[in-house]
Order: C-alpha cells, then sequence, then structure tokens
C-alpha cells in the first residue's frame, strides 16, 4: 500500500518550512467533496498563455507509467499528461482541496448509499493525443493493469477494495497472458464504469484519484514485454504530452491539441512548454532561482531548500514573493515495538521524556516543520490539535517518565537510518531518554536498509523514527494502515506492532463511515490510541520551501500532493 510512497518520499529529503510568510502555500487545509463541476477551469486571475515553464529535479522519475506512479514529483507530472475518474482541485478562494469529477461528471454515485458500489460516467469530448476517443472500457482496461503482478508499484486500495483482500492478485492476474480485459467487480455500459466492492469504502471517490483509474487502451497496449513504454510516454488525456524524454537528462512536455479545456474543470495550458531539467542538486538548484537570471527566471526547484540555505533565504526579503511553502501530508513519529516494549506505563513515559524540539532543532529547526502531538497532520480532515503527554516547551519531561518508571531503568535498543540528518537527530533523542531513566543501545543501519528492517515483525529493536503520508486526506489513510493488526507482516506498514482486536474493529467501523461525520470519529480515534495505548511519540508535523524563478506564477505548494503542483502556473 502506501509503504512504497513512503520509502521514497521520506528518502527525497526536501527541506521544509515552518516560519517562512510566503504566500503560495495552499495545502495545508483539508478538503471537501464538490459533486459535479464542468469545464473549463476558472481562469487564473492575470495569466497569460506563452513560454516555457522550467521544472528543476535531481533525480529522474522511477515510474511515470500512472498505474505504476507513486511518487509526489512523478505525480505532479503527471497530471499535466494524465486524466483520471477524480481529482483534487485546489480552491484559490479558500486554500482548500476539493474532490471533483476529472473523467468523470462528478465524483461519484454512492448508488446504493451503502459505500460498496461507485458508479461514473465519463465526459463528452474526451480524447488521446492521437484523437482518439476515451471510453470507459479503457478505465476499466487501466485498472486491470494494476492487478499485474510485474507491475504492482503504485497504490492497491482500488485492487483490494474490489477483491476484499490484501491477496488482490491471486486468482485474477491482470489483462496479459489471456486475463480478461475488464477485472472482477467492474462493470461498464457505454460511457459508464461502475465498482462493485467487497465492503463499504465512502472514500472511494478519493482513491479514484489515483493514477489506478487512468485510462489506457488496450488496443494500443504493447504488452506487457513492453509496458516499460508508458514510463517515457504515457497515453496524455490531459493538456501535456510527452514531446521527448532522455531519462536522466530532460523530459519535455508540449500541449495536447486533441485536449478540450471545456471537459476538464481543474487544469490550464498557460505555458507553451513545460521542460524538467534532471540532475542539478538542491543546492544548486536554489543557487541558481536565488541568482534569477536567464531561463532559470522562469523555472521551479521541486527538490526544495536544502538545510544549509534556509535561513539566507528566509533572510532576504526580496525571495519571499517566489517561496513556494506549505505543509506536506507526512508526520515523523517515533515508533515503539509494542511487542518488545510491552508495558503501557514504560511506552508514556517514552512520550513524555522524548525532547521533541531538540529532534527539531537537530534536523533544521522551524525550517523543518512544526513539533508534532497527534497522530493525524494538518492536513488531513478531522485534524483536532490536543496533546497527550505535554512538556514544557517540547523539550520533554523527565521527572513524569522517571515517575513512570518507578526506578526502574530500561533497556531500549534504538534504530536509526545512517545519513547525517538522522545522526544529528539521535543526539537530542537519546540525551532525553537517558535523563529519564532509560538506558539506550543505539544502532546506525544503512538507509536503503532501514524500513525493510523495522518493518519485519521479528525486528529487535524498540524505537525508530519511521514518516508517513496521507495517499488522500481523510484518517482511512492514516490511522488503519498504521494500527490495523492486520498490517502487522513483512514490509507491512504497522511499524509499531500494535495489535489490539478492539481496536482494529473501531479502524474498520470508522473507514466504512461517509466521510464528513468520520472526520470527528478519527480525531477521537487519534486521541485514544495515543492516550490507552502510546504506541509512538509523534515528532514533527513536515513542512516544504522551494523557490519559483521571478517569472513564474501560479505554483503551490499541496499538502494533499505532497508536492509543489503545475496545472495553475503561467509565466509572465
Amino acid at each position: 500500500m502506501a509503504a512504497h510512497r513512503v520509502l521514497r518520499w521520506a528518502a527525497a529529503g526536501m527541506a521544509v518550512l515552518a516560519a517562512a510568510t510566503g504566500c503560495t502555500g495552499a495545502g495545508h487545509r483539508p478538503d471537501r467533496v464538490r459533486p459535479t463541476l464542468s469545464g473549463p477551469a476558472e481562469p487564473v486571475p492575470g495569466a497569460k498563455r506563452g513560454g516555457t515553464l522550467t521544472i528543476l529535479q535531481q533525480a529522474d522519475f522511477v515510474h511515470l507509467d500512472p498505474q505504476r506512479q507513486y511518487v509526489t514529483h512523478a505525480n505532479a507530472v503527471d497530471q499535466l499528461m494524465v486524466r483520471t475518474l477524480t481529482m483534487l482541485k485546489n480552491d484559490p478562494r479558500t486554500g482548500r482541496q476539493v474532490l471533483v469529477g476529472d473523467l468523470a461528471t462528478d465524483a461519484g454515485t454512492d448508488v446504493h448509499h451503502d459505500g460498496k458500489t461507485w458508479r461514473y460516467t465519463l465526459r463528452d469530448g474526451l480524447r488521446y493525443a492521437d484523437g482518439s476517443t476515451v471510453t470507459a472500457a479503457d478505465v476499466a482496461y487501466g485498472v486491470a493493469r494494476s492487478f499485474t503482478p510485474q507491475l504492482a508499484d503504485g497504490p492497491h486500495y482500488i485492487q483490494q477494495w474490489l477483491t476484499g483482500t490484501a491477496d488482490y492478485d491471486r486468482t485474477y492476474r491482470g489483462p496479459y497472458r489471456g486475463g480478461a480485459k475488464t477485472p472482477p467487480g467492474v462493470t461498464v455500459s457505454g460511457r459508464t464504469i461502475t465498482f462493485h466492492l467487497a465492503a463499504p469504502h465512502p472514500d472511494f471517490g478519493y482513491a479514484a484519484s489515483l493514477g489506478t483509474t487512468a485510462p489506457i487502451p488496450a488496443r494500443t497496449d504493447p504488452g506487457l514485454a513492453h509496458a516499460d513504454g508508458y514510463d517515457t510516454a504515457p497515453p496524455a488525456t490531459g493538456p501535456y504530452r510527452v514531446s521527448r524524454y532522455q531519462r536522466g537528462v530532460q523530459l519535455t512536455l508540449v500541449r495536447n491539441r486533441y485536449w478540450d479545456p471545456r471537459t476538464d474543470p481543474v487544469r490550464h495550458d498557460y505555458p507553451d512548454r513545460i521542460v524538467v531539467r534532471i540532475g542539478a542538486d538542491p543546492r544548486q538548484q536554489t543557487d541558481r532561482l536565488i541568482a534569477d537570471e536567464g531561463a532559470d527566471r522562469y523555472a521551479v526547484s521541486i527538490d526544495g531548500v536544502p538545510p544549509e540555505r534556509v535561513a539566507g533565504v528566509l533572510a532576504d526579503r526580496s525571495l519571499r514573493s517566489r517561496e513556494v511553502v506549505g505543509f506536506w501530508p507526512f508526520v515523523t513519529y517515533l515508533m515503539i515495538n509494542t511487542r518488545r516494549v510491552a508495558g503501557i506505563a514504560e511506552r508514556r513515559a517514552i512520550n513524555y521524556a522524548i525532547d521533541k524540539a531538540g529532534y527539531l532543532d537537530a534536523i533544521g529547526g522551524p525550517s523543518h516543520g512544526e513539533v508534532a502531538s497527534t497522530l493525524l497532520s494538518p492536513t488531513v480532515l478531522g485534524f483536532d490539535r490536543y496533546d497527550a503527554y505535554p512538556s514544557p516547551g517540547h523539550g520533554g519531561a523527565p521527572a513524569k517518565a522517571r515517575q513512570l518508571l518507578g526506578g526502574r531503568h530500561p533497556t531500549l535498543r534504538y534504530a536509526y537510518p545512517d545519513t547525517s540528518k538522522d545522526r544529528a537527530a539521535v543526539k537530542p533523542m537519546v540525551a532525553s531518554l537517558r535523563r529519564a531513566g532509560f538506558r539506550v543501545v543505539t544502532t546506525a543501519l544503512a538507509a536503503a536498509a532501514f524500513y525493510p528492517a523495522v518493518a519485519r515483525p521479528d525486528n529487535r529493536y524498540d524505537l525508530y523514527p519511521v514518516s508517513w503520508g496521507a495517499d488522500w486526506p481523510t484518517g482511512t489513510t492514516v490511522l488503519p494502515p498504521l494500527f490495523d493488526g492486520a498490517g502487522i507482516r513483512s514490509n507491512g506498514t504497522n511499524w509499531s506492532l500494535l495489535s489490539v482486536p478492539a481496536l482494529t474493529d473501531r479502524l474498520r467501523a470508522v473507514s466504512a463511515e461517509q466521510t464528513a461525520p468520520a472526520a470527528g470519529d478519527w480525531a477521537t480515534l487519534d486521541r485514544d490510541i495515543m492516550r490507552r495505548y502510546a504506541p509512538c511519540v509523534p515528532l514533527v508535523y513536515m513542512k516544504n520551501l522551494s523557490l519559483a524563478g521571478s517569472r513564474v506564477h501560479g505554483v503551490f505548494q499541496s499538502g494533499t500532493a505532497g508536492s509543489p503542483l503545475f496545472y495553475d502556473s503561467w509565466l509572465g
């Protein structure tokens, strides 16, 4: 599920911002649903057509194939080319992300009002870059591709919800090698596609905004042996298409002349071209954008300002109008292995002991984020700030922790990734635990091996920092993945190994509720999990700081997507 996303996103190492005053951060408020919205998208005030927008990033994309893509930066670029049944649209008046129909006429019809049957009707006038018509059968075929084990890099929500099992590919393994072109649980009639789920999932409309529902025409599919071709040129249904892609060097997008803005309530095509230049590291990107010369005046950094440049950027008032700032959907936690640290008093003592302010300072200070006290991020619908284990200035309460330990001095094994940031962060963490009476043994693990090691149910560590981001802004993609007992397996995401049947039942019950009333129940569960079980220590709500050139407008930071987005961008 979203662990794939976490490993790649958390490794990106983007600098983040808490105190900047730039006005281009729009992702900090949770979203709502707007059932029906027609195209074209409202014009961006002052926007002009023309020019080339340049996106600077260090690493190449792993995938652009929509069914395999599950990384923030790739998603931001894919949105310019690839459309899905639904999409989260930024509302500039409120700063909220609103769920709307994209390929579909609306955000979905809950046919029987039970969250199990979802119907979508495609808009008229949808075409690919070759002029051919987009059909509901193409959407079904795209979903079918996502069942293919060899293409399982993307999200798995819809596949699991259709089959009712995490082993969704046990019997149906995609449309290749004789498999049906329409997956189990999906029916197509004309322009309408219907999903028949095994259990209620009121959040289905959000899952339909992921690349799983991007249309792929079966008639032009080159087959499994050549599936990588969609990573270099996915079938374009949005305002842009791939003109040229030199892996590791540059991706060039040009307008898709068959995209009809009257069918699209979200996107614009203001720039003539969008060029992604690959290779410059974050420091080089930042220095070029500070200098603001030549073509870099029309560029934006997607990797963010590195820690060593943050202070200078924040001190330079001339850059404030060019800051792209806002929350990520990620929270960093210190996970507690509840199998090894079984006593609730000891886990509560860890929560009281930890110096969160020291941790934040060690990883870059307020430029990295904001001290966290909840499991849910501020980007999630229903977020309600509380602190179950408060301490003065978030610096830890060692006396309270020692009281809970009752004179005992437990030994804790603390594992962390062997990176410069984590080596710095471990020092205040260990110091605060020792002040509270714990004995601590630290283990540095190779960064690439860290998540696989701590995701093992038999791992031999007591504490380890992890980051988790919601796939869409509700508690459904935060609390169940982290604390459902069924998630305890190798490469699972229940890193605390908490397994409480009553809690699992509550998580599943709230997941079946309608999105709006569920928001308050997720907030209640957030409190209950921390107060009753203390399975982790929330450390930081992560934020982003990037820069844009002086001629770039309309780029904004999305707390839902976890990346700057470009569909409102223009140059002038």
